[in-house]
């Protein structure tokens, strides 16, 4: 059983850059911007390879399966403008009034997410004990 827990360890699990923790700060300011109760809640900042952040906000839908993602909404701002690199992403609920909460991307967003980049880094965790990781770990057997 050991060896099997082995191939689904994150291997790229590492400490978070000052840059990363600006990222987390453009999420949280996005929340507060947009956010509208179970509407807006959840905000992602996405910084690409050349150092552009882009952000998005979740649009929670009547119908569940239209719902947007937070970081798809960052994804379709980046594409709009032209930028299809990524490095970093990160996903924040936010309740409207200071309170935040670090989520990790669903399984639809990590598959889109690498789409992009297999080597994009996901900051997860909790906002006291964040780190990152990289979004193909969080999707070990995509391509095995």
């Amino acid at each position: 059983m050991e060896a099997m827990e082995d191939v689904y360890a994150v291997k790229s699990k590492t400490h978070l850059s000052k840059e990363d923790f600006e990222l987390i700060e453009a999420a949280k300011a996005t929340a507060d911007r947009l956010h509208m109760d179970e509407v807006h809640e959840v905000a992602a900042a996405l910084r690409t390879t050349d150092k552009q952040v882009f952000t998005g906000i979740h649009i929670e839908a009547g119908v569940g399966f239209a719902d947007v993602c937070g970081e798809v909404a960052a994804i379709c701002t980046a594409v709009s403008h032209g930028s299809r690199d990524y490095e970093a992403i990160v996903a924040i609920w936010g309740d409207g009034k200071g309170a935040y909460r670090l989520l990790s991307p669903c399984g639809r967003c990590r598959e889109i997410i690498s789409d992009f980049n297999q080597d994009t880094w996901v900051i997860v965790g909790s906002l006291d004990h964040p780190y990152k990781v990289k979004v193909s770990d969080l999707l070990p057997l995509k391509n095995p």
